[in-house]
């Protein structure tokens, strides 16, 4: 997935009233009808494969993330950023890791994606942002902190979102 590159919206706000609401009609509901849905049995199924592949996953999620630290050791070790590279590799992370109990790492690497996308050129700040980001998901994991962690966790993310919204407004 490529990174997204915001683009300011200088358009005219509406007032109340100047809007008007269209209802889009729901065409696959018109197709299948109602009452149908998950099939329960197939939601047990998928289920059961999820609690099979937690085994392993930690493991690899481990592995992927000295992968990705190694990575970027070595953009900044070369001076040159992937910046999409790197992007993919954590949206990939975040989006397994709260399937797999790791909203902590999910939660992080939210913030690391969102930091990521506006930047253009990687400053010194931008550098050492983007390492606390992957410095607290790899202690995460090594920790092995599940849910939403302790109050600490709590403290991390207030603590790195400060770091993101510090990039942004370029200080």
């Amino acid at each position: 997935m490529p990174r997204a590159q915001p683009t300011p919206n200088k358009a005219p706000r509406g007032k109340p009233g100047d809007f008007q609401e269209i209802q889009v009609p729901n065409k696959l509901l018109e197709k299948v009808g109602p009452g149908f849905g998950a099939n329960p049995a197939a939601v047990e199924r998928a289920d059961n494969i999820v609690e099979q592949m937690k085994a392993t996953y930690e493991a690899r999620l481990e592995d992927e993330l000295e992968d990705v630290i190694a990575s970027y050791e070595a953009m900044c070790a070369s001076g040159t950023f992937d910046l999409d590279k790197l992007h993919d590799a954590v949206h990939e992370i975040r989006g397994e890791a709260g399937t797999f109990g790791y909203n902590l790492v999910s939660d992080i690497g939210k913030l690391l994606c969102e930091l990521l996308s506006p930047i253009a050129t990687v400053s010194a700040s931008d550098e050492q942002a983007i390492n606390a980001h992957l410095k607290a998901m790899q202690t995460v994991v090594a920790r092995q902190v599940k849910g939403a962690g302790p109050e600490v966790a709590k403290q991390i993310i207030q603590g790195l979102t400060a770091i993101v919204e510090k990039s942004r407004n370029g200080k």
